[in-house]
């Protein structure tokens, strides 16, 4: 607790001095096994073009995976295994320590911070962003586009990347808002939150998670862990 104390003290400096840092030479990633229709979005393109073996990708590439397709993708000195009907960006493919999630989740935070005018008033505080899957192919429907990146969220989590996994869920979560309401993926993810014992911040999600529609097993798996934090935050 105390750890978590002193780095939200200098938070807002590490938020500041990551505007001024150079970005780090780009890592290219290459494609080493693809399966079925698999598919690569580079930067700002709108075109989605289908990947090959050896193909290789840098960290502003999209990829998205059709049904019963897959790809295996290897840089910074691992194979990375995405499964169907999953979209991930190349930059997220990175492992994260515990502090650098929490330095991310705040920066999320302050793009989501709600907007005042003038006069005081909110303003509309929904951040849609670009809409990945707008592209001239009509397969990438943008209603399951969310979706799909969600799943590949999980593909992160399923590699052992799981910090990197819930940050882009919650870049998700923000570029496509409907993506919230489907309490089975919030879930997934708040609970990576409690594993790494930021409990705290695996509250706020329950909390969330709580107003939507819950199946009974879901409510009360909501319950248990929230009582759970409590007790935690209570003794500290």
């Amino acid at each position: 607790m105390l750890n978590k104390m002193k780095f939200c003290k200098t938070r807002n400096t590490l938020l500041i001095l990551m505007f001024f840092i150079p970005a780090i030479t780009a890592q290219e990633f290459k494609v080493v096994n693809v399966n079925g229709d698999v598919k690569y979005q580079s930067g700002t393109s709108e075109d989605w073009n289908k990947i090959k073996d050896g193909e290789v990708l840098k960290p502003n590439d999209f990829i998205s995976t059709a049904e019963n397709s897959s790809v295996q993708i290897k840089g910074n000195g691992a194979v990375i295994s995405i499964g169907e009907l999953s979209a991930v960006s190349i930059s997220s493919i990175k492992k994260m320590s515990t502090d650098e999630l929490l330095l991310a989740l705040a920066m999320e935070d302050m793009i989501n911070a709600p907007k005042t005018n003038s006069k005081g008033n909110s303003g509309n505080t929904a951040v849609y962003g670009n809409k990945e899957g707008t592209g001239k192919d009509m397969e990438m429907k943008v209603d399951d586009f969310g979706i799909k990146r969600l799943n590949g969220a999980m593909q992160l989590s399923k590699n052992g990347l799981m910090e990197s996994s819930v940050v882009f869920a919650k870049e998700t979560y923000r570029k496509y808002p409907e993506t919230k309401q489907v309490a089975s993926y919030r879930i997934f993810f708040a609970d990576i939150l409690y594993e790494k014992g930021l409990y705290e911040e695996a509250l706020g999600e329950y909390l969330e998670i709580q107003k939507l529609e819950l199946s009974k097993e879901q409510n009360n798996n909501l319950v248990s862990k929230i009582t759970s934090i409590n007790k935690i935050l209570l003794n500290n």
